[in-house]
């Protein structure tokens, strides 16, 4: 039986109902992608704080951006919002991975409360969390799979402590990101999410707002 659930005005790119159950799997995405970010924790977003930008930057001349979470040799262009960056690695005093985590954990400090009701419900997962277990191999592209957040946080120690590669200079950070935000949202290790590109053939990359919003509901109650 399908419960559907009004989520408020249509805002962030999120629609404004939908189906919430669809029997016991909890239908969410838990990041926006190509839509606006909620709360500025999409991934897009995400990013240029832990880069060290600002949404707004001032207009002209050049803006350079410079990381532990990328690699330290690296040297590169990244669009954002229509702005321009240069953004390269730094030689951390630590090693990259404990330097990247501690930079993102400072991005999402106090920023989300936990929902203890997260580590038992039973979740689908979107967009890029998605993407970025199809760059891991741990998932087919087309059909999905399913993932624990443990998968995350190991596959972030292990790209951040190896040779990074050139060609995808953000999976560090995109990783790690990832793994401390879903243990922010209350999703214990050994929780196993599904991934997912659709729901009834239908590509999802909405819900983010309303997954907030049904975490805030379990912890008002």
């Amino acid at each position: 039986m399908q419960q559907r659930h009004k989520v408020g005005n249509r805002t962030h790119g999120c629609v404004e109902d939908y189906s919430l159950y669809v029997g016991r799997w909890l239908y969410v995405s838990l990041i926006c992608h190509d839509t606006p970010n909620y709360l500025g924790l999409g991934l897009m977003s995400a990013r240029l704080a832990i880069l060290g930008g600002v949404d707004a930057p001032p207009l002209g001349g050049s803006i350079e951006l410079v990381s532990p979470c990328l690699p330290p040799e690296f040297s590169g262009r990244w669009d954002h919002a229509d702005v321009l960056y240069t953004v390269r690695g730094q030689r951390a005093g630590e090693p990259v991975y404990q330097a990247c985590l501690n930079k993102v954990q400072k991005v999402l400090y106090r920023k989300l409360t936990k929902a203890s009701e997260a580590a038992d419900a039973d979740f689908y997962t979107f967009s890029f969390y998605y993407d970025r277990a199809v760059d891991l191999g741990v998932i087919d592209e087309k059909k999905g799979g399913t993932i624990r957040v443990s998968d995350y946080i190991q596959a972030a120690e292990r790209v951040c402590s190896g040779l990074l590669e050139p060609q995808r200079p953000f999976l560090c950070l995109d990783l790690v990101y990832i793994s401390v935000l879903l243990q922010e949202l209350g999703f214990p290790p050994h929780k196993q999410l599904r991934l997912a590109r659709t729901i009834n053939q239908v590509e999802t990359s909405w819900a983010l707002g309303a997954t907030f919003q049904h975490l805030e509901s379990w912890r008002k109650h």
